[in-house]
């Protein structure tokens, strides 16, 4: 038995909330010694508030639907592709998230939901994941919804239904057309308004929205499905063809190999970013970049949420009884 562990910490930028809230961790893997294995077992032990911790597993964590107001939080996607993400590169995977009645507060973050995430109530925030699409549920009205910093790749749409979906800010995502409505990256009845900034469509067509305000966004590919101004406002947009009205700071017909870094020597979110000279550059309404990477939330690579990360470890298999073991950990905050 050793006497004694040296460990030597380099940690960059780390800082911590205060919160009478507990921490649970949740992992599925044999073996590791954590509250719980399964998200039933751990919402139902939480109370409102609480903060589930999913560490990275080969196996899903399965379809979850949330019913209390909770901070669920993941170690992020794509985690072998960009530098300094986690030492363990396996993500939190779920199938189908849903936010039922009555789980108002929520935050996810963090996590990779290989299926659908569905909103069914207010004061949402789904920030930071990897996900197939984002729905709506229209039967009953709601507010305040925030979608910033995700990597979607299946749109955002709603279900039927006619009830008012108010406050809607979808910000600094990736989003690519839905599939199931006219393969727009965004399909929205006309009782949802809000804003719509930061972001980066790669869709063959654009977007289907009412009442929104829309800025500082990039449209890649297509030349259908025109928007319509009459309901919504638009400001500092940039399009490929001619999608974006052509007043109030919009560009039509800029080519997209001069705006992005591109697919070749970056990660599949690191492509997004602005390539030197790029005409986003500077070109948002209060003079930020547009596109994901711009304005006063960016997108942060791999998803990594606002905790601490460890992204490198180094302890030697042994040591010394009289020396003990020099453990370096590297970690920072995102």
């Amino acid at each position: 038995m050793y006497k004694r562990i040296i460990i030597s910490i380099i940690i960059v930028g780390l800082c911590y909330s205060q919160s009478t809230a507990t921490i649970w961790r949740v992992n599925n893997n044999p073996g590791i010694s954590a509250n719980f294995t399964n998200f039933t077992a751990a919402q139902s032990a939480a109370t409102p508030n609480d903060s589930l911790y999913f560490e990275g597993s080969t196996v899903s964590y399965g379809n979850i639907t949330i019913t209390k107001p909770l901070v669920i939080i993941g170690p992020g996607y794509f985690l072998s592709e960009n530098p300094e993400t986690q030492v363990n590169l396996a993500t939190a995977k779920f199938g189908n998230v849903v936010f039922n009645t009555g789980c108002s507060g929520t935050i996810i973050s963090g996590l990779e939901v290989t299926g659908y995430i569905t909103i069914g109530e207010s004061n949402i925030t789904i920030k930071r994941n990897y996900t197939k699409s984002i729905y709506f549920n229209c039967t009953t009205s709601y507010e305040n919804i925030m979608i910033a910093q995700n990597y979607i790749y299946g749109g955002i749409e709603n279900n039927t239904g006619t009830s008012l979906v108010n406050n809607i800010i979808i910000s600094n995502n990736y989003t690519r057309f839905s599939g199931s409505y006219n393969n727009n990256a965004i399909n929205l009845a006309t009782n949802f308004s809000g804003t719509i900034i930061n972001n980066v469509f790669d869709c063959a067509y654009s977007l289907n929205v009412h009442n929104f305000l829309i800025m500082n966004n990039l449209l890649t590919t297509g030349t259908n499905n025109t928007l319509v101004p009459t309901d919504n406002t638009f400001f500092n947009n940039i399009c490929n063809h001619t999608q974006f009205p052509l007043v109030n700071g919009n560009q039509q017909n800029v080519s997209m190999t001069d705006v992005f870094m591109g697919a070749t020597g970056n990660s599949t979110d690191g492509q997004w970013r602005l390539k030197t000279g790029s005409p986003a550059i500077g070109a948002g309404n209060d003079g930020s970049d547009c596109g994901m990477f711009g304005g006063v939330t960016p997108y942060v690579l791999s998803g990594l949420p606002e905790i601490p990360a460890i992204y490198y470890l180094n302890m030697p298999a042994s040591g010394s009884s009289t020396n003990g073991i020099n453990v370096t950990i590297k970690a920072k905050t995102h």
